[in-house]
């Protein structure tokens, strides 16, 4: 499997009231990028970071970390392997036993931050979902595969009542996609 180291470049918050945001991952030479979404206490704890708050070196990440000298980047490294309805599937991996530990994409990204790890996306995967990265740019799209149902479904409401058909008809799709292979699994 062929892979593509990806940095975290920052956090940026979702316009419109939402309680979301998203992380930006980049490759090394900052042409393309991935987002991915995370709630707000996620958001939250990245900032306590990025701020370089006193107290996290008291918070739980940091002591588990501090306490257990073996992560690192040596040992082990986050793995972004694929995407299913809206979420991105990650593993924390063990480099020495090639154990897979499954953790959400946010927290992954938190504990590579912390911990110094590398980051790693399948370069299939990360083909099919960068966009060309632009610094300082306010917007960027977001391939529809990357929301949850609930996004989808408030964002086919605003196309709808905004007239954006074509829009509204590539949502729509999405969320018929992600309910026939619901109704394949079940």
């Amino acid at each position: 499997m062929n892979k593509v180291q990806v940095l975290f470049k920052g956090i940026t918050e979702i316009v419109g009231g939402s309680e979301m945001a998203l992380l930006i991952l980049t490759d090394q030479v900052e042409e393309k990028q991935i987002a991915i979404v995370c709630d707000k206490a996620m958001t939250r704890e990245f900032n306590i970071r990025i701020g370089k708050a006193p107290l996290r070196h008291k918070l739980l990440p940091e002591v588990l970390c501090w306490i257990n000298p073996n992560m690192n980047a040596e040992q082990y490294e986050i793995l972004f392997n694929s995407i299913s309805d809206g979420q991105y599937k990650v593993v924390l991996l063990n480099k020495n036993t090639l154990e897979m530990t499954p953790i959400r994409a946010s927290d992954a990204i938190l504990l590579a931050s912390i911990a110094q790890l590398n980051m790693f996306m399948e370069e299939k995967l990360f083909i099919r979902q960068s966009v060309p990265f632009e610094a300082g740019k306010s917007r960027m799209a977001l391939p529809v595969n990357v929301l949850s149902t609930a996004m989808l479904e408030d964002a086919l409401q605003k196309a709808i009542k905004n007239e954006n058909y074509e829009l509204a008809s590539n949502l729509r799709d999405e969320l018929n996609k992600r309910k026939e292979e619901s109704e394949k699994e079940d």
